[in-house]
């Protein structure tokens, strides 16, 4: 109500600012009155921009699409993008936030096709959250074995022979819904579910050779329930500018559930946010260690090099028993708050920035060998609070890897 008596107001004021170069006008901060002078102009794209957030912010669902080339270690050369969709799980609830389900595609020239994502639903006023992460991929992955020792000795076979000496064809299917609760403030707690199937196919001669794919074969499935604790102060999910997040996550796999191993998995991560220089600048950082225990699938062996972490690595390189990794990333959106408000085009682009390390290990006292990651990227606001990105990371001595997705890579 008081964004539309802005909006009207605003609409009534124009006419009779028209014989005048410029106004000025008084609207509120995050915390502070800003006054700025501002052009007829401006002004009437600040009406324009307000009335559409006001109908946007109430639109049952709200669909965004982005792609294009696309290159990445695994996929090679191709196409891709990300989709976002945006709603709200009861039009009469506007403290929660808006529910986002976000899928990246790709598709390129050595046979890749994915298509994936993970969102969070909200209800009841934020009390209650389903954390949903899914996918089905077919596409080539790299196995350099487990363990520092395995993986040298397969940079030297790629080395010597090619990079097809280090890859394999796999198909996967997960779906892993997390359900938690505010049980006071913004503490949650609740359980998890985690389905997960894998087939690979067309080997390089040593892997088959290999401990880790003799035992559990070319193809299974895992089944899992859990338990997991948080605590979230965060502005925003998809893309906080200040707060901190802490989880703790407990899962365990059996054939008791129907899978074919078990297996159990721990999982700590920390992540903070903090405003520097200017509201839509913002200076994040994360540490997150996943432990594995008993019969873990190679596949399933803690690792890192995705696009939600340290972008730039081969996926699937570094795995082992247990694996930790750190990130600093500063973000920058271009403009200020109030040249957003008004619908500036240059305001709704923004760069990314990172510096990173990882380690893997049998266990946490074999984290000795820390890998570097650096990397830059371009964020697109396609709706607010929800950007698409493009994240150009690098392992040093190796090529660059691109990456396109919907919000925040943590």
């Amino acid at each position: 109500m008081k964004l539309l008596l802005l909006v009207l107001l605003l609409l009534v004021a124009i006419p009779a600012f028209t014989q005048q170069d410029s106004v000025k006008i008084t609207t509120p901060g995050d915390t502070v009155v800003v006054t700025e002078t501002w052009t007829v102009r401006q002004l009437k794209q600040f009406a324009r921009q307000q009335r559409r957030d006001s109908i946007r912010a109430h639109k049952k669902v709200w669909l965004s699409i982005l792609g294009g080339p696309s290159y990445n270690p695994e996929a090679s050369l191709g196409v891709g993008g990300a989709m976002l969709m945006t709603f709200r799980m009861n039009p009469d609830d506007t403290i929660s936030q808006r529910s986002f389900i976000p899928v990246g595609f790709n598709i390129s020239i050595n046979g890749t096709f994915v298509a994936a994502g993970a969102g969070t639903l909200f209800f009841n006023e934020n009390k209650f959250r389903i954390y949903i992460k899914y996918g089905y991929r077919t596409e080539p992955a790299n196995f350099y074995g487990v363990g520092y020792d395995e993986i040298k000795k397969a940079e030297e076979l790629k080395d010597r022979y090619d990079k097809d000496s280090v890859t394999f064809h796999k198909a996967s299917i997960q779906f892993f819904p997390r359900f938690v609760w505010e049980v006071k403030p913004n503490i949650y707690v609740g359980t998890l579910l985690d389905f997960n199937y894998n087939y690979t196919k067309s080997l390089a001669d040593w892997m088959k050779t290999n401990p880790a794919i003799l035992k559990y074969g070319n193809r299974y499935h895992n089944i899992g329930i859990g338990a997991l604790f948080q605590y979230d102060t965060r502005d925003d999910v998809a893309t906080p500018f200040e707060g901190v997040f802490l989880s703790a996550m407990g899962t365990l796999y059996g054939k008791y559930l129907g899978g074919n191993y078990n297996y159990e998995m721990l999982e700590l991560e920390y992540r903070q946010f903090r405003q520097v220089f200017k509201r839509r600048s913002t200076l994040a950082w994360t540490a997150k260690t996943q432990i594995g225990m008993d019969n873990v699938p190679y596949s399933e062996l803690p690792n890192f090099g995705n696009p939600f972490d340290l972008r730039g690595y081969a996926w699937g390189k570094y795995r082992d028993k247990s694996m930790a990794y750190g990130i600093i990333e500063y973000r920058h959106m271009f403009m200020s708050q109030e040249a957003y408000a008004r619908g500036a085009f240059w305001s709704k682009f923004g760069g990314v920035a990172w510096i990173g390390t990882g380690t893997i290990g049998k266990t946490p006292a074999d984290w000795d060998k820390w890998k570097l990651n650096y990397g830059i990227g371009l964020r697109i606001q396609l709706q607010p609070r929800k950007n698409f990105r493009l994240d150009i990371g690098k392992e040093p001595g190796q090529k660059w890897g691109i990456y396109m997705n919907m919000t925040e890579a943590f």
